[in-house]
């Protein structure tokens, strides 16, 4: 009857401790990123959970190549914790391999049932079309430009992909102006151009560049290339003196050899939550409202460039848009591949300003 005693006693112990034991559950166990560059990084975050009784220990977390990479906030997860792994994949030189490409990382616990958690990443990986642009390369060549007319001349007519800032407004909102970008300025004639370059280099602006002589000095150049109009006005020439000063200047021939054009074609909603500055908001539900609105810009000139950006959510729409202002002529155009979302994945909400 003792031994019996002594038996029961050791199973219920063991029992007890078969309850109390750590019980790691990961979720998502497989992330698919669906389609991605060649050259792209893809971040996700992976919940780790401790769904058990007792404290949960991750003793390594392991890869198989260097193009993967982790973050781990802690180790040491109390049951009910949820914390927060940050996995990294790195896909320059996957497109040459048989498709859809992977890596797994495997989590070492003390969990006594899956103590080798595996997670995958898994998606496809390619080159660019000639239509597509990679998130960096939109970052690399991106530039505001700024009017700082008043807004009843501004709506009358503007150089192409300009937000309208009055002058007077200007210190106001600063916060609207990216700070490490090239900032181009322009007003009728120069003079409060050079003025907005000085006052924004005094606040900290690394390359604030006044647009020399103006829109005066803009038509002496180059007449009304780059300019839109509004419908129904007039189109007369800029008046008023050119004003070319010497202070953080660019010529209007200088800045026409490397143009940029950037059209959002989300909805008004997303846009207004963040877009970049100066990009064009534009909805063109279908082939017809396309080829229209392609009609009606303005095309570059000999000694003249103009990129234009589409972007969207996730590039689907974007891209085809690009693809079809290349084939009537549009060299440049280019969509952001994979859309706002490989925006973020890479910069997060950088150059992505609310609307006023």
């Amino acid at each position: 009857m003792k031994r019996s005693a002594v038996m029961a006693v050791g199973l219920v112990a063991l029992g007890a401790v078969a309850l109390a034991s750590p019980k790691l559950t990961a979720s998502p166990e497989l992330y698919d990123f669906g389609t991605a560059m060649d050259g792209a990084v893809v971040e996700y975050r992976v919940a780790l959970t401790n769904t058990g009784t007792s404290t949960l220990t991750i003793s390594n977390v392991s890869y198989n190549c260097s193009c993967t990479s982790y973050s781990l906030p802690k180790r040491t997860i109390a049951p009910g914790e949820t914390v927060m792994m940050t996995v990294t994949f790195r896909t320059a030189g996957y497109s040459r391999y048989a498709q859809p490409v992977s890596q797994v990382l495997t989590v070492s616990s003390n969990d006594p049932v899956n103590p080798q958690q595996v997670i995958e990443v898994r998606g496809y990986v390619r080159q660019l079309a000639a239509h597509e642009g990679a998130a960096p390369t939109l970052d690399q060549g991106f530039y505001v430009l700024v009017d700082l007319r008043a807004p009843e001349e501004y709506a009358r007519g503007h150089l192409l992909g300009a937000m309208n800032i009055p002058f007077a407004e200007l210190q106001a909102r600063l916060g609207e102006l990216p700070r490490t970008k090239v900032i181009y300025l322009y007003d009728a004639t120069g003079i409060e151009a050079v003025q907005a370059a000085q006052l924004l280099q005094q606040n900290g602006f690394l390359l604030p560049r006044a647009i020399s002589g103006g829109l005066a000095g803009w038509w002496l150049a180059l007449g009304d290339l780059f300019f839109v109009w509004a419908p129904d006005v007039e189109r007369t020439v800029a008046t008023g003196t050119p004003y070319y000063g010497t202070f953080s200047v660019v010529t209007p021939t200088r800045l026409a050899q490397g143009f940029q054009y950037v059209v959002d074609l989300r909805s008004a909603e997303a846009y207004a939550q963040g877009r970049f500055p100066g990009a064009h908001n534009l909805s063109l539900p279908t082939a017809e409202d396309v080829a229209a609105w392609a009609a009606t810009l303005p095309r570059p000139r000999t000694g003249t460039s103009l990129a234009i950006w589409i972007v969207d959510e996730d590039g689907s729409v974007a891209c085809s848009v690009a693809q079809y202002l290349q084939s009537v002529g549009f060299a440049q155009a280019r969509c952001l591949f994979g859309g706002i979302a490989a925006w973020r994945a890479q910069f997060g909400d950088e150059l992505l300003f609310p609307s006023r």
